[in-house]
């Protein structure tokens, strides 16, 4: 993989719904010791182990894992707890809901107690819970006061934080959640973005500025978002099911990006591009880039669009534009109707290697299983880049509190006010409903009551 560089001191990780392991990744090319990966999808674990050296793969159920369980497959202490759970259940995908269209009872909205239990097990010294944006909305604010509460009680403090992976190098507009915390009292710090652009959000129908902390705007310090042609512009074109697999790059890297990706890759590996329906077949013919449904005349528009409002799913059924970063990428990346995922000069959707590039996975990277699992690896992962950012912010403090370790900081970062951080996700408002929600759903606080923040048992 990428760069690996060597400090004098490794932090011990583990990561728990790993899927195919791109936040280990970048903790891994960080200089993290990543130990463990687990995840219960059997095509990611193989994946996991296939790619990242040095570290195990374990295919379970996390809610029959225990503490003790990992500690004998590390062979030792945990230092950071890393990971993200199944996140549909909390998905604003269908908008920005607060509630309306969530199911309280979704089993996927309960694992991150598992992760929560396994943190009071292991006892690592720090921890970064990943999921979506729609955690901070959900049930209005419950979710996210019952973590941060829960937390408290077994003495983490911990801080949300929303980060768009564009504004650390990712060529796509993805925004993730992280919650970030220690039990050692250090100040926490996230990334400082690195890339951004002060109208990337201009005539966007949807408020999605608020939801970001970091970046979105441009200063002497940071570099333009990296756009689609300079991530895949060095692939060769496809047709629509065309694979292309093991053959030389056909020219030489246009990009500092692509020659990142391209590193430790000696050939092309995995471009393959989908079968379309003939919905998708006929948009792919018919827009041009930066085009969506809207474009579409009333009689070839699929009929499921013509009862949404112009201004809404305005990323649906869209041809790309080589000049942008890509939107998010789903696991359904190869279903026009679906999402942006048109590819901006070919008629098909993307590839699994431009999907990949996207995420920013390294060339080298390769995914095993069937078709539908690796487009569910590489639409449910971390990108590598982003994950790495946040290990580089955090390795400093991390290696202080494991080793006495004193390292310069990788990067510039900034320190998040716990205060301002709740009060960003309403919390105040939301400890009203933390106590219905645990009502409603059955599920009281895992530790409520339980453990004092300094019960040495804990």
């Amino acid at each position: 993989m990428a760069r690996r560089p060597r400090h004098s001191v490794a932090p011990v990780v583990v990561d728990l719904f790993a899927g195919a392991g791109g936040l280990s990744l970048g903790f891994q090319q960080a200089g993290y010791r990543v130990a463990l990966g687990v995840d219960s999808l059997q095509a990611a674990t193989r994946t996991y182990e296939a790619n990242l050296a040095g570290a195990k793969a374990l295919c379970c159920d996390v809610r029959k894992l225990s503490g003790k369980d990992i500690l004998t497959l590390v062979g030792g202490e945990v230092h950071a707890l890393i990971g993200g759970p199944s996140c549909q259940g909390f998905s604003t995908s269908g908008g920005l809901s607060r509630e309306r269209g969530r199911d309280l009872f979704d089993p996927r909205n309960s694992l991150f107690t598992d992760y929560m239990r396994l943190v009071r097990e292991l006892r690592p010294a720090w921890v970064l819970f990943e999921n979506v944006p729609g955690m901070l909305l959900y049930h209005h604010g419950a979710v996210a006061s019952t973590i941060i509460t829960d937390f408290l009680e077994i003495g983490y403090e911990v801080a949300p934080i929303i980060l768009l992976a564009a504004d650390y190098g990712v060529p796509q507009l993805r925004r993730r959640l992280f919650f970030i915390g220690n039990r050692t009292s250090q100040p926490i710090f996230a990334p400082a973005a690195t890339h951004g652009s002060s109208t990337l959000w201009r005539n966007y129908a949807l408020p999605f500025a608020h939801l970001s902390r970091v970046g979105h705007t441009t200063t002497g310090d940071t570099e333009p978002h990296v756009t689609f042609d300079s991530a895949c512009d060095d692939l060769p074109a496809l047709a629509e099911a065309e694979a292309i697999d093991g053959v030389p790059y056909p020219r030489e890297p246009s990009s500092a990006f692509q020659r990142e990706m391209r590193q430790n890759s000696s050939s092309l590996r995995q471009h393959m591009a989908f079968r379309l329906s003939a919905n998708d077949r006929l948009a792919a013919r018919l827009l041009k880039p930066g085009e969506n449904w809207r474009s579409l005349s009333p009689e070839t528009l699929p009929r499921r669009f013509r009862s949404i409002r112009p201004y809404d799913a305005t990323t649906m059924l869209r041809r790309l534009t080589g000049d942008r970063p890509a939107y998010t990428i789903t696991t359904k990346f190869n279903e026009a109707t679906t999402g942006a995922f048109i590819h901006p000069r070919d008629n098909r959707t993307l590839s699994v290697r431009e999907a990949a590039r996207l995420q920013s996975f390294p060339d080298e990277f390769l995914f095993l299983g069937s078709d539908s699992e690796i487009r569910f690896q590489v639409g449910n992962a971390v990108p590598p880049m982003l994950g790495r950012a946040l290990a580089e912010a955090l390795l400093p403090l991390i290696a202080h509190d494991v080793a006495g370790a004193a390292l310069q900081p990788l990067r510039a970062s900034i320190q998040l006010d716990y205060a301002t951080q709740r009060e960003m996700i309403g919390l105040r408002g939301a400890r009203k409903h933390t106590k219905d929600y645990r009502r409603d759903t059955g599920q009281p606080g895992l530790y409520d009551g339980a453990l004092a923040a300094n019960d040495p048992a804990a």
